[in-house]
């Protein structure tokens, strides 16, 4: 699995990074071949969001969420 983890006016710390792989380690239960992973935080005023593209085979999966706490 191929992870891109960028931030968009906001540093990626090592605690967010972790953070991440935790939780795309439990959607390896669900999918066998998770082949690319584009993980995008982003902060623009007092509304963080977080935007997920995972490619598996035969499908590629898009999540976004917005909240005030990251």
């Amino acid at each position: 699995m191929n992870l891109h983890l960028t931030g968009h006016h906001l540093e990626v710390t090592p605690a967010l990074r972790e953070y991440i792989e935790t939780r795309l380690a439990k959607l390896s239960n669900h999918f066998d071949h998770m082949i690319d992973v584009k993980v995008t935080l982003s902060v623009e005023k007092l509304i963080q969001k977080v935007e997920a593209t995972i490619h598996v085979p035969g499908a590629d999966l898009h999540a976004e969420s917005t909240d005030a706490d990251m």
